[in-house]
């Protein structure tokens, strides 16, 4: 009897999460035989999210940050860059399923509730090689129905060249209206963080469990935790100081969890996918 509770209060913990982050796509935890005290304590922390939320940030104008767009169904889902005048790049997970009818597009604006434009979108090109499982080549490109004209809050991000590398340690800035992890810090306007890159092998060992990362992969973040992005901030950008686009909001363990930074998917290696597809 007290194990069916237990295993009844694990169904409402699951379907009270669900319901908060709107049936976010997690990577299956490394198998361990637990006991029901112990899967009752790690149920949730356990599992790597694969969204994006802005935890330790500030909040910016839409001018700081003119290239970041949301993506929407009913409301914001994901993140995005303008890349061009029509083009967008996002990540594979946030359209993985998705048709083109029943997404828009709101920019230039630091709101993702109103204000801007909410454009249509005419096409959506998922990278093929994208695998759900590990969550490798996360890109996907968004055209709009019709291009843009640019203004100081509606901007073309500068991509990377192809193979460019990047050092470890150069400080980044990643954008969102992703969850906040504050309810003093309001999910509705614009907000950034600055973190800084992660070697690639230290990341890929702090991954092992979980498969470790690609090199479609790029990390950042602080091992000792407290700024990262989260849920509802995947497919938006990771910037450099130089204004290149280094990566895109991806997959990780938790948020902003002591020796888990942030993966993103590294824009670099898919530079000739993107410009075979928009031109750019």
């Amino acid at each position: 009897m007290c194990i069916l509770r237990h295993i009844f209060l694990i169904l409402q913990l699951t379907s009270y999460f669900y319901g908060i982050f709107g049936g976010v796509c997690l990577i299956p935890s490394p198998v361990k035989r637990q006991s029901t005290r112990s899967i009752l304590d790690h149920f949730i922390p356990m599992h790597p999210r694969l969204d994006g939320r802005i935890v330790g940030g500030h909040r910016i104008n839409i001018t700081d940050a003119p290239h970041q767009v949301s993506l929407q169904t009913s409301s914001h889902i994901c993140g995005g860059s303008l890349i061009s005048e029509e083009w967008i790049l996002t990540a594979a997970h946030c359209t993985y399923g998705k048709t083109a009818d029943r997404l828009r597009i709101r920019l230039g604006t630091s709101e993702f509730a109103r204000n801007g434009e909410l454009l249509r979108i005419q096409k959506i090109v998922q990278h093929e090689k994208f695998n759900f499982t590990n969550v490798d080549y996360d890109y996907s490109l968004l055209q709009l129905k019709h291009p843009i004209k640019f203004d100081e809050s509606k901007k073309a991000i500068k991509l990377p060249e192809k193979e460019e590398t990047f050092n470890d340690g150069e400080t980044c800035h990643v954008s969102g209206w992703g969850n906040t992890q504050n309810l003093l810090e309001s999910r509705e306007w614009l907000r950034e963080v600055e973190v800084p890159l992660v070697n690639q092998m230290l990341c890929n060992e702090k991954y092992e469990k979980y498969g470790g990362i690609t090199e479609r992969m790029i990390c950042a973040g602080f091992l000792e935790g407290g700024k990262d992005a989260c849920q509802g901030d995947s497919g938006g950008p990771m910037v450099n100081d130089a204004g290149v686009l280094v990566g895109v909001v991806s997959w990780g363990y938790g948020c902003a969890k002591p020796d888990y930074p942030g993966v993103y998917s590294r824009v670099s290696y898919a530079r000739d996918w993107i410009k075979e597809h928009s031109g750019v």
